[in-house]
């Protein structure tokens, strides 16, 4: 077992991404914190996992806003003692066209996917210090690494406010990486291509998401789409020890993405 008597804080932890993190993560013997907005998906999730003898714990977080991470990390030391690993991976879309898009959707896009992962960094930073030890796994996407055609919205534009988040978490990995190094805690991100989660089709009608996955498809040099499985391996390294000298590293893991500027 990789992540035996590790705990796991886990954004975005109840659905898509997040919840088969945890999933795996409990297999490889890691304690849970299912930390998320949604207290039904958390209270559904914590009972799944438990059921499957993951030692599992709820924590409802909105990772915009500071004061919320920052009791999230009291509340896990409290009950858990420590934290050994944080998977930064709550996120939101709102795909407009360029020129349609609103300071408030800009506002909303950049508070959870840039500085939700600044403001949990943050908070979970202090007991991993006083371990000299820690795992900080931010999720970018591969449009944070160039800029891809992107027409869900009607634009190839449509992407801007994620986009722009998505690649400041790059940075931003890069830049705690250097902070944190001295303490002992590492900080990569996983830069994922086309996954199917419950975010494809947040912005898209059926047609819509069916459209997108064929051109998806198209633009990988490996012709598909990639499995939950295969991207949530790239996160259990970085969240390991195997991947003990890899720091401010970001991993693309798009099944070869062809179609970047």
């Amino acid at each position: 077992m990789r992540l035996k008597d590790k705990v796991a804080i886990i954004t975005g932890g109840a659905s898509g991404i997040g919840k088969a993190i945890a999933e795996r993560f409990g297999r490889e013997g890691a304690t849970l914190v299912i930390a998320d907005i949604n207290d039904a998906a958390i209270e559904a999730t914590v009972a799944e996992l438990t059921a499957k003898g993951c030692r599992t714990i709820g924590e409802t977080c909105n990772v915009a806003i500071r004061e919320h991470t920052q009791e999230l990390a009291r509340s896990v030391v409290d009950k858990l003692g420590r934290i050994d690993i944080l998977l930064n991976n709550a996120g939101i879309s709102r795909y407009r066209p360029f020129a349609e898009a609103t300071g408030e959707d800009w506002d909303a896009v950049l508070g959870v996917d840039l500085k939700g992962v600044f403001f949990c960094s943050q908070a979970v930073a202090p007991q991993m210090r006083l371990q000299n030890y820690g795992r900080i796994v931010n999720i970018s996407s591969a449009l944070g690494t160039g800029a891809a055609p992107h027409n869900t919205a009607g634009s190839p534009g449509g992407s801007a406010a994620y986009a722009s988040a998505k690649a400041g978490v790059v940075q931003l990995t890069k830049t705690l990486a250097r902070e944190l190094g001295p303490h002992g805690i590492t900080v990569n991100a996983i830069a994922p291509g086309t996954f199917l989660t419950p975010i494809s089709s947040s912005n898209r009608t059926p047609e819509q998401l069916a459209e997108h996955l064929e051109y998806r498809k198209k633009t990988t040099v490996l012709g598909r789409l990639g499995t939950l499985d295969e991207l949530v391996s790239c996160i259990l390294f970085f969240a390991s020890d195997e991947s003990s000298y890899v720091t401010g590293h970001t991993m693309n893991v798009d099944g070869g993405r062809s179609d970047r500027i």
